[in-house]
This record gives structure tokens, sequence and C-alpha cells, in this order.
């Protein structure tokens, strides 16, 4: 148990916070889509098209050979894969948690990993889900590492979907590896699940860990 003081101002102190501690698991999806060439076949000559268009790199907790900025979800190129992931986290919210969602994208970038990049440990709080799609692994990349105990080891194609507080992070790797990396909030929300309409995908490969 920590104790500590929020100071609003030097003259008004907040009173101390209690934080306690309470066991929660939280799932994490991981698809492989049987469309995933297709899909590959749009967006990798997109991605090459748009790191010409942008070389800069930006500085993050990520040590890439090439990081995009914030905002790729804006650019209209990549207005249909923005809208498959979006459909994915719907049907996650519908088929897991039994309540219907609007999402909304508000973060997307893209990275390029070589030899020896890795990302520290970090999460994507204050969203409220968090996506990795792999558009291209080399055979032994490096994998996620969520929480400092359970790895993903991705393929190219594939889908993860997880809830943004979970820390996670990619050791140093030794292969190549594309990947987009979106943060998406969650609003509108059905509370009663009678009225949850059932949202038709298949769906039905997507496979889930449960973290104690």
């Amino acid at each position: 148990m920590t104790f500590f003081n929020y100071v609003n101002t030097k003259e008004s102190p907040c009173e101390g916070f209690t934080i306690s501690l309470v066991p929660k698991r939280f799932p994490i999806f991981s698809y492989i889509p049987p469309t995933k060439d297709e899909i590959n076949d749009i967006l990798l000559p997109l991605i090459d098209q748009y790191r010409k268009e942008n070389p800069e790199t930006i500085t993050t907790n990520v040590v890439a050979n090439w990081r995009s900025g914030w905002a790729v979800q804006n650019d209209p190129r990549f207005s249909f894969f923005v809208e498959w992931i979006s459909n994915q986290i719907s049907f996650l919210c519908v088929e897991y948690l039994r309540r219907q969602y609007t999402v909304h994208c508000s973060n997307m970038w893209i990275m390029q990993y070589e030899k020896n990049d890795y990302a520290q440990a970090h999460d994507h709080f204050p969203s409220a889900f968090s996506c990795v799609y792999y558009a291209d692994v080399e055979e032994g990349c490096s994998p996620i590492l969520f929480e400092g105990k359970h790895e993903i080891h991705p393929e190219s194609g594939m889908v993860i979907i997880f809830p943004s507080v979970l820390m996670h992070e990619v050791p140093p790797t030794e292969k190549k590896r594309t990947v987009i990396s979106m943060n998406f909030e969650a609003t509108g929300r059905t509370w009663d699940t009678s009225q949850v309409r059932k949202i038709e995908y298949d769906h039905s490969k997507y496979e889930s860990i449960m973290l104690p």
C-alpha cells in the first residue's frame, strides 16, 4: 500500500491518497486474418510511399530504423485499414465485453525495425484499446512482451488488440519487421446488453490469453 500527496497549490494541499492494488485479469487478443496477403499487398507499397514522403523519424520510447509521426490515420490512403481495425475492435467489444461502443482511432504510427532495434517498456494510457499489426515480419524477430511475462511471437499479418493500460515492450531484435500501431477511444456505450446488435464478422479464429 502506498501513500502520497497530490498538491493542487502550495497553499491548498489535497488530502493524502491511498493506493490499493487488486488483482485483475486482462485479455490480449491475437488473430491472423485469412485475407492477410491481400491486405499486405495494398499496405506495404503504401508504407514504402509514406516513408519516402515522410523520411524523418521521431524519437520516442521506440528505438527503430524509422518511426513515423503520430497521425497516419489522417492520411486517406490508410482509411480502409483504420476502418478494418475499428471493426475488429467493435467485434471484440460485442462478443467479449457484451457491449457495443463507438470506437475512434486517435493515433496511428508506423515503425520499421532492423537489427538491434527495440521498444522500451510502456503503456498507451489513457486510450481504451491499442492495436499492433505486423505487416511484414522476418522469421526470428523478437516477441512483444506484455507485463514482463507473456510473449507473443509476431508473424506477418498478425493483429494484436489489448487494453491500453498493459505494459509492453520489444527486446532487441535480430531481424527486420514493419509494424503499425494504433490507439482507440471508446464512446457511446450501450448499457442494455439485450439491445446489443451482434456484428457479423468471421473472426472465429481470434485467440485470447488472460494476464493475471
